[in-house]
């Protein structure tokens, strides 16, 4: 069964509770590092299931959703109460061949658009987080809730890595 909106929503929030977001988005990269050093490209392009990411395309997604994060704040920032679409997760990891990227690269892409994300974020000053863009799917979203959600988004992914590389 899908989820609604408010359901991701408060499922993605619930990750972060009583953690600092940006302190979250920080350690990110280093810990997709740390996950997949030593393990072969082969073994992170395997599925769990049929229908279910590998560790490579959950990779190449962030990096891709770190494009979508930079991309929303500064729309936001320069054109506040804007709409802000919504898109198929599930279509962008096919549509974007995230099975056939490099592993190493996805993170690298992901690492280097977290960094120039983070020092936007951090020159932010107290009004700025509050400018919103209404969201197509879950309605007003101010730059502080979508900086919470991307956080939540990172400890759900990461989760999952670490979940498919568990020793079996």
């Amino acid at each position: 069964m899908k989820e609604t909106p408010q359901q991701y929503t408060q499922r993605i929030l619930s990750y972060i509770e009583g953690k600092e977001s940006l302190a979250v988005q920080a350690a990110t990269a280093e810990r997709l590092a740390q996950l997949i050093e030593g393990i072969s490209t082969s073994e992170l392009r395997r599925r769990p299931a049929p229908d279910k990411w590998s560790v490579s395309e959950i990779i190449a997604h962030l990096a891709d959703g770190e494009i979508v994060a930079g991309f929303r704040v500064r729309f936001i920032l320069g054109s506040p109460g804007s709409p802000v679409v919504a898109f198929d997760q599930d279509k962008w990891v096919t549509s974007g061949h995230c099975d056939k990227r490099d592993p190493q690269k996805s993170v690298e892409l992901f690492r280097v658009l977290r960094e120039a994300n983070l020092a936007l974020l951090e020159s932010l000053e107290p009004d700025d987080w509050k400018q919103y863009g209404m969201h197509s799917e879950r309605g007003r979203e101010s730059i502080e809730h979508s900086v919470r959600m991307f956080a939540g988004h990172d400890v759900n992914h990461l989760q999952q890595i670490e979940k498919i590389l568990a020793p079996k």
